[in-house]
């Protein structure tokens, strides 16, 4: 995926199964960083500050940026981390696992150790072995997305389980002023929709599979997916406007920062032998009001 403080602080994070990638933008150009530390597949990256950057990937593994060097933090679990989000950097969530019931692991960061969250419902969806994807306004309202369209919602310090009206898997999950909008599917492309009262899914075919959305305003959403699909999404009729990314690659991930949105992704299958690359392209974003 790709996040960023600034226009001139955008990481892109990726890699294959041997090994993680760390991409930088600095306003200029891309290139690579040079972590100081082998890691596995990178899949996700959140930050608060240039110099509070979280990464997590394959393994269970958490890299931590302080602004002068990358480390590795201990965390409980080798499955794979899928997304990473926090509300502050004491405050910091993970999510994760490996397909397998009940392998769905979700982690917390008090600022000096990572635990495994054990206070989760008993779900009413079936077969949950993976959460894919967090994000939330704040330290109370905290929302996970995952495997089989399952959605958990923290609030009064209490995870609950909310059903969406999603069977297919919700990859991804972002939202502002009030809306939450969860993405996914593997054949179609599906949304899910958070308005504050009610939530709605469309399938959006014929669209395939998204894989990440992002929304700066509630009116407008920005979604990736396969096929280098790039869609923009009217939120209030959930009616997508594809658009030409100049790719077939997969796309994952759709951040926007400043005026620029950056979009992110790659070929995860190929001929053999394999010949992995990354993508990433942007497109001018008006200024925020």
């Amino acid at each position: 995926n790709a996040w960023g403080s600034s226009p001139n602080d955008v990481y892109a994070v990726g890699g294959r199964a041997d090994g993680g990638v760390v991409m930088h933008f600095d306003g200029a150009a891309w290139q690579q960083t040079n972590l100081g530390l082998s890691t596995p597949l990178l899949n996700w990256s959140f930050g608060f500050s240039a110099n509070d950057v979280f990464m997590v990937g394959s393994e269970g593994t958490v890299l931590h940026f302080d602004g002068t060097r990358w480390s590795r933090q201990p965390t409980p679990t080798t499955q794979p981390l899928w997304g990473v989000w926090g509300a502050s950097p004491n405050d910091v969530w993970a999510v994760g696992g490996n397909g397998m019931e009940p392998n769905a692991t979700l982690l917390h960061f008090d600022g000096t150790t990572w635990t495994k969250e054990t206070a989760l419902p008993t779900l009413q969806k079936q077969r949950v072995g993976q959460f894919l994807k967090v994000w939330g306004t704040g330290a109370d309202d905290v929302y996970v997305v995952g495997q089989r369209g399952v959605v958990l919602h923290r609030t009064q310090g209490q995870w609950r389980e909310e059903l969406v009206g999603a069977s297919d898997d919700l990859v991804s999950v972002w939202g502002a002023n009030g809306v939450v909008i969860a993405v996914g599917g593997r054949s179609n492309g599906i949304v899910s929709k958070w308005d504050g009262t009610t939530w709605t899914t469309q399938n959006l075919a014929p669209l395939a599979g998204f894989n990440g959305v992002w929304t700066r305003d509630g009116k407008t959403a920005w979604i990736g997916g396969v096929e280098g699909t790039i869609a923009r999404l009217n939120v209030a009729t959930l009616e997508p406007t594809r658009e030409r990314s100049g790719t077939f690659d997969d796309l994952h991930n759709c951040f926007g920062i400043g005026s620029t949105l950056f979009a992110v992704g790659g070929n995860l299958q190929s001929a053999n032998p394999p010949v992995y690359r990354g993508v990433a392209i942007s497109r001018p974003l008006p200024e925020s009001p």
